[in-house]
């Protein structure tokens, strides 16, 4: 059961992002609900804890998971533990295709969904979205955007990263 005063996660991250407290993380655009976390892989060279894992301690401090000074340090937890976190949302999905999960700039993109935000216990977490990055896979470009059809009368848009 979740602590009172504890948000989900999709709340808690539309918070850290809007704080600005966590270089790197930040709406690509904001109307689409399109936004990155930087995903830098800690064995590169130029990784620091204080830079590059502070926004996955932030979540394991905030689910009670990791308390400075009782619990050891391990961002390769809290980063596991995020992820996990994030790809159960049924309401949040990742843009694999404008991810850059190599070099010392790596980050994921995601796209928050339109629906519910809050699911009732025992209700079945089927994903809005199933895009897969092939053809087939019900996602389509134009002028630049990306159609994901998730039912005939629903589609979500995304945009590509632009430098």
């Amino acid at each position: 059961m979740q602590p009172a005063g504890r948000l989900r996660l999709r709340m808690w991250l539309e918070e850290q992002i809007e704080s600005g407290k966590y270089p790197g993380v930040c709406w690509i655009d904001k109307s689409e609900q399109v936004f990155q976390i930087p995903w830098k892989h800690a064995a590169r060279h130029g990784w620091n804890i204080d830079r590059d894992a502070t926004l996955f301690r932030s979540w394991a401090e905030h689910t009670g998971r990791y308390r400075p000074g009782q619990h050891k340090a391990d961002p390769k937890t809290w980063k596991a533990n995020f992820r996990c976190a994030l790809n159960s949302l049924p309401d949040v999905r990742e843009l694999r295709e404008h991810s850059n999960k190599r070099g010392s700039d790596a980050y994921r993109v995601y796209k928050m969904l339109p629906g519910p935000s809050v699911r009732n216990r025992g209700e079945c977490n089927t994903p809005y979205v199933t895009h897969t990055g092939r053809s087939d896979s019900g996602s389509q470009w134009k002028n630049g955007k990306i159609f994901y059809t998730i039912s005939p009368m629903v589609k979500i848009v995304s945009y590509a990263k632009t430098y």
